[in-house]
């Protein structure tokens, strides 16, 4: 990875591992380098890991989007520019714009994040922080990482499902699963509805609650028209952690 000051651009080249069976850059690995982006964003304003830390304080992610006009492959360049559209009550809202080597747009995203307290992870108030007044939202957000519904309790019984374990390669430093590894799980559940010549071209995923480690998740999912609907569910508790909804593009 490297920053391009003078353009505000992150650039990533796409290796091997980040690829699926075509070649093609993963949702998950793709969502890994924006929250990529996003964590050295914080940093130059500021407001980074080290930032955080020295408050007890951590970013968690709640909802993102991300709609791709083009999949970008194994070795091609991409660059990722991110900023933040500021803070209204406890929400701060950060955009995503996605260019290929020759610097096309071929992508955009947004994302809706809560600074919370380390240890319990309880939500903080930004103006609570000396100096994070200046962040304050000017206008509405434009873009919108919706809120997508759940798959009904009653619907969820007899559908496909498969399960997934908190293991400790998928432990982040907040000790949860980091939010990618649902986004993996979610390709996991719908690529066996996916025709080969057709890709997702639109992906939204809403957080509800952390996967500690050791615990189990049941991956649920079903197929609505040209969406997929992707719901993760505690085993023991029953506890809804997260919901995914897919869109489904041509090549």
């Amino acid at each position: 990875m490297q920053f391009i000051e003078e353009e505000n651009l992150y650039r990533f080249t796409i290796i091997g591992p980040e690829t699926d069976i075509h070649d093609r850059l993963h949702y998950h690995s793709l969502f890994a380098m924006l929250q990529e982006a996003a964590c050295l964003d914080a940093d130059r304003h500021d407001f980074g890991s080290d930032k955080m830390d020295e408050l007890t304080a951590c970013w968690l992610i709640l909802r993102m989007k991300v709609v791709m006009k083009k999949i970008p492959k194994w070795k091609d360049t991409i660059y990722i520019r991110t900023w933040s559209m500021g803070f209204e009550r406890l929400f701060f809202n950060r955009d995503f714009d996605i260019f290929d080597e020759d610097k096309n747009l071929i992508g955009e995203a947004t994302s809706v994040w809560v600074i919370a307290h380390q240890g319990d992870h309880r939500p903080v108030r930004p103006q609570s922080i000396p100096g994070m007044e200046i962040f304050e939202a000017k206008a509405p957000a434009v873009r919108k990482a919706e809120k997508v519904s759940p798959i009904p309790d009653e619907e969820r019984e007899g559908l496909p499902k498969l399960k997934r374990f908190a293991d400790y390669s998928q432990i982040d430093r907040n000790m949860h699963v980091n939010n990618t590894n649902y986004v993996a799980w979610s390709e996991d559940a719908c690529y066996s509805e996916i025709p080969t010549e057709r890709r997702i071209s639109e992906l939204t995923i809403n957080y509800s609650s952390e996967v500690h480690p050791g615990e189990e998740v049941l991956i649920y999912y079903t197929k609505q028209d040209e969406s997929i609907l992707v719901d993760g569910i505690e085993a023991q508790s029953g506890r809804h952690v997260f919901t995914t909804e897919v869109i489904v593009g041509d090549e």
